[in-house]
């Protein structure tokens, strides 16, 4: 007996119109020189980004149909990248898509999900392959526009030094005391702006600039002077357990001191620029 299909089956009808869709994103995908997937959906053919440039953009991040990550929780919505010599360098996805895009681009770039990044994913999403990252390109500053801000990026990071030196010294004189919230594990925290962007969850992708110094007033690490932000999944063991905790009780746009305790830092593994069982004073910025 030869068996034959009913096209007029909703199920059947549906994939039928759908199937040309994802054929055509499916062709319209290209593999990019360090081995992502890339789909421009608009080709605008305006002005291309070239290395040494820095692009502003929005970013949105998902894993199946999870969303782990927005800029547009950001302060200001967008994350800038600088373009580095891809010759000689990592390249992450968004630098990977930006090169390939013109202002005013929409286009998803896919990465591969490895082991490693694996044990970052939330668990109900770890059997998926990719993470896509959907890029719009806002635009575009040039090599003289980067310098001037990295000029003000600069005068910006010694006026956070001084802040931040100016409350550890207050600090260590008991003088914020009345102002400081301490949690159960024994983290202080003192809100300097809350922000009014969305709550930090746990396992999102945030970025955070940050300065971090030791009580007798010494600092051991900023991101300010290298312009570029701590990206990281927030409450997934990356960071020190007094920093995840920090960043979690905060809002996209806050500034804050967090005050952890030794029990709360590197434990036995701290650096050697660090004393054993200090306690450490990161003033942050959630974007």
């Amino acid at each position: 007996m030869v068996h034959t299909f009913k096209l007029n089956h909703p199920a059947l009808l549906f994939f039928i119109m759908l199937l040309p869709a994802l054929l055509s994103a499916q062709s319209r995908s290209i593999p990019t020189p360090h081995g992502y997937r890339f789909i421009n959906h608009t080709n605008k053919r305006s002005k291309k980004p070239q290395i040494g440039e820095t692009v502003s953009t929005y970013v949105d991040v998902w894993v199946g149909d999870q969303l782990l990550s927005s800029s547009r929780k950001s302060g200001s919505g967008l994350y800038l990248y600088d373009l580095p010599d891809t010759t000689t360098n990592h390249v992450t996805p968004v630098i990977e898509a930006a090169l390939m895009m013109s202002v005013g681009d929409s286009a998803t770039i896919y990465q591969k999900i490895d082991d490693y990044m694996r044990q970052f994913i939330p668990e109900g999403k770890r059997n998926e392959k990719e993470l896509a990252f959907n890029i719009v390109l806002v635009g575009i500053q040039s090599v003289e526009d980067k310098q001037r801000m990295a000029q003000r990026a600069r005068e910006r990071a010694i006026q956070v030094r001084t802040k931040v030196e100016t409350v550890v010294q207050d600090y260590t004189l008991g003088r914020l005391d009345s102002r400081i919230t301490t949690t159960a594990s024994g983290l202080k925290i003192l809100v300097e702006e809350p922000g009014n962007g969305a709550h930090v969850v746990a396992q999102e992708a945030v970025q955070v600039h940050y300065f971090a110094f030791l009580t007798d007033g010494s600092t051991f690490d900023n991101s300010f002077e290298r312009r570029e932000p701590l990206a990281f999944p927030v409450g997934v063991g990356q960071m020190i357990p007094g920093f995840d905790e920090g960043v979690l009780q905060l809002r996209h746009g806050s500034k804050a001191y967090l005050f952890v305790p030794p029990a709360l830092g590197y434990g036995e593994e701290t650096p050697p620029t660090i004393p054993k069982d200090s306690e450490l004073i990161f003033y942050v910025e959630v974007l």
